[in-house]
Formats: structure tokens, C-alpha cells, sequence
């Protein structure tokens, strides 16, 4: 594919991903709860966003590393600290209003530990944008991965794989008994995410001129096959605190069988499915839909707990962000909820970010 054209697939990828992102915050999917509960799409959402990231990598980026320090600190670290103060003005505005016991109190909003420092460390600070502790991650893992290249430039990348594998292997191991917070967090999250950075680079690298000029749709229920034997199971994954059950192997293939299916299934939809502008509209919002989605959720959950006639709902909420009507009959009107939700955690942030562009590009020092 010439470079000057957009991948679709990556496109293609992007939006899935944050898609699934999005569906296991709104867990769970009606009629799908023993899936999700056996095949746990957390197993690989964040490995595919890291694996996104290696696979746009490009040689040039390393080589004056000061300078990719100075773009990852504008595109990266910069607007997460300017979010973070947004959704402090935001928690304190409901905390005014419509005080809940999981927000934090006002005294623990403003306070220079909460809005400069735990994005880039836990990330949950303030709950409603809990979702951007994997920015966080990301940025301290490309300066970590840009180094790595720079030193070890000479090295294959396939050695740098094996080389990124054998940390990722110590980092599971280490969070055994490592404390799951402060420095020790950082640095066991970044451990893990090097990884996958390299296998989206060694993808696009040594694999995917393989695949471009073949059929490829047969590949597909060999990787689900493979992803599916290596996920099975009621296993715990928790990226953001490094909870993995204590289990490094199927951690690692886990996450690995689910970057290489969905690689492969984007590049077989973006063969099969016309060209459209809604994969771009996504894929181009996936920071402000993972921002914000949580946002979305909140609302639509208040504007039901305070508008339905039904009793104990308003308590339920107070107490529980994650609450949420549930039902596993597929053919009730908590389907036709669910969905909707679910489509305005996506839809909202995107127009927001639409929106956002175009205002943007109406001042000379944004171009």
C-alpha cells in the first residue's frame, strides 16, 4: 500500500477496538454474558490499541529523539493533563448537585497529585474518565520503545520481539508480588505494552506483505480457533492494575491471537466492505471516545434512574457508577436500551471530536 494512502484496515482496527472498549464498559451485552464471561474481551482491548501504535511506528520517529519526546509530550501528555482538569471541574459541578458516594469529595479533586500526577499513574482518579490511564501508559511506553530502537538500532526487529517478550514475561511474573501502584504500576504496565508495540511493528514489517497480494478470509477461524483456546476460561484481566491471574503464558497468547485475528479481519473488511468515511469518523475519535464514553454513560444512567417510576433506583445509582438495568432476555426493552446507550457513548464523543476538528482548523496555529 503507497504510504501516502490512509490503511483502511488499521482504519477498520482502531474502530473495533474502541468499540470493544466501549461494549465492556456497558457490560454486560444481553444474551452474550456467559461469552464475555468465558472469552473476556480484556484478554486483548488495550494490547490492540499498543499493537496499532507499533504497527504506525515508522524509523524516522527515533532518530531525533528529543524531538519524538516533544511530540508525544503535545499529543499525548499534554491533552491528557487538560482533560483530567476538565473532568475535575466536571466531577466538582456533580458533587454540587448530585453528590455520589463512588466520586471523590471536593477535597481530594484539587489537588496537584490528582490532576498532574495520577493520570500518568493509576488513572482513576476521578472515575468518569478512568479509561485514560491507558494514555498514560502509552506515552511513558513510545518514549521507553523509541529509546530502546534508538540504542539497539542495529538489532532485528524480530530479536527486539524476543527481547520485548522475555520483559513482558518478567512484568506478569514481577506482578505477583511488585505493589500494584505508584512507580512499580508504571513501570510493570510499560514492561507489558513494549511488547505489543513491537508485534504491530513486526506485523507490518514481516508478515503483512505476505497477506496483501493473498486471500486471506481462511486465516481468520484459525486465529479465532487459536485465540479462543488460549482466552477460554473465567480468568481475571485487568490491564489497568496489572491483575492477570497469575498467568503469564495465557496473558501473552491471549493478547497476541487477538491483535493477529482482528489485523487480519480489518484487512479482509476493508477488502469486502465499500469505502465509507464512518471507520475513519471513528477511528479518528478513539481518544475522545475513550475520554468520554464513561461521561455518556453517566448521564444517560441519571436521566433513567431519575426519570423511571421505578423505586430503588435513584439509591442504586448513588452507590454503584457501574449500575445499570440488566436482563439477560435478549427480546426485552433492556436490549433496546443497552443499545441505544451504547450507540450514544460512541456517537456523542464523535461528533464532539468532529465538531472539534472543525473548529480547530479555523485558526492558522492549529494547521
Amino acid at each position: 500500500m503507497p504510504s501516502k494512502e490512509r490503511n483502511r484496515s488499521i482504519d477498520i482496527l482502531r474502530a473495533i477496538a474502541i468499540v470493544l472498549v466501549v461494549t465492556g464498559h456497558t457490560f454486560p451485552v444481553p444474551g452474550l454474558l456467559w461469552w464475555q464471561s468465558h472469552f473476556y474481551g480484556g484478554s486483548y482491548w488495550m494490547a490492540l490499541f499498543l499493537f496499532v501504535s507499533g504497527y504506525l511506528f515508522r524509523d524516522m520517529e527515533w532518530r531525533d529523539y528529543g524531538a519524538f519526546v516533544l511530540r508525544k509530550t503535545r499529543s499525548l501528555a499534554l491533552p491528557l493533563i487538560g482533560w483530567n482538569i476538565v473532568y475535575a471541574g466536571i466531577v466538582s459541578l456533580i458533587n454540587l448537585r448530585h453528590p455520589v458516594s463512588y466520586l471523590p469529595p471536593d477535597s481530594q479533586i484539587w489537588t496537584f497529585r490528582q490532576l498532574f500526577v495520577e493520570p500518568f499513574v493509576t488513572g482513576h482518579q476521578y472515575l468518569l474518565n478512568l479509561a485514560t490511564w491507558f494514555v498514560g501508559m502509552l506515552f511513558f511506553a513510545l518514549l521507553v520503545f523509541a529509546l530502546i530502537h534508538l540504542l539497539g538500532k542495529r538489532l532485528p526487529e524480530w530479536a527486539l520481539l524476543a527481547g520485548y517478550a522475555a520483559i513482558a514475561a518478567l512484568s506478569l511474573y514481577s506482578a505477583r508480588f511488585l505493589p500494584h501502584s505508584g512507580m512499580y504500576l508504571v513501570m510493570l504496565r510499560v514492561g507489558l505494552a513494549l511488547f505489543y508495540i513491537q508485534l504491530g511493528r513486526c506485523f507490518r514489517i514481516y508478515i503483512e506483505p505476505l497477506l496483501l497480494s493473498r486471500s486471506i478470509w481462511w486465516l481468520l477461524p484459525l486465529l479465532a480457533i487459536a485465540w479462543g483456546l488460549s482466552v477460554y476460561g473465567e480468568y481475571s484481566y485487568i490491564w489497568s492494575f496489572m491483575n492477570f491471574s497469575n498467568n503469564i503464558a495465557r496473558t501473552l497468547l491471549a493478547g497476541t491471537f487477538g491483535c493477529l485475528f482482528w489485523m487480519v479481519a480489518g484487512m479482509q473488511l476493508a477488502r469486502w466492505i465499500p469505502q465509507n468515511g464512518i471507520e475513519r469518523a471513528v477511528s479518528n475519535s478513539t481518544w475522545s471516545i475513550m475520554t468520554n464514553h464513561l461521561l455518556v454513560r453517566f448521564v444517560c444512567c441519571w436521566a433513567f434512574v431519575h426519570f423511571c417510576p421505578w423505586s430503588g433506583m435513584r439509591e442504586a445509582f448513588s452507590n454503584d457508577f457501574w449500575f445499570f438495568p440488566r436482563s439477560e432476555n435478549i427480546l426485552s426493552w433492556y436490549t433496546v436500551l443497552y443499545f441505544a446507550v451504547l450507540f450514544l457513548e460512541i456517537a456523542l464523543p464523535v461528533l464532539w471530536q468532529m465538531f472539534f476538528n472543525r473548529l480547530k482548523g479555523m485558526f492558522p496555529w492549529s494547521k
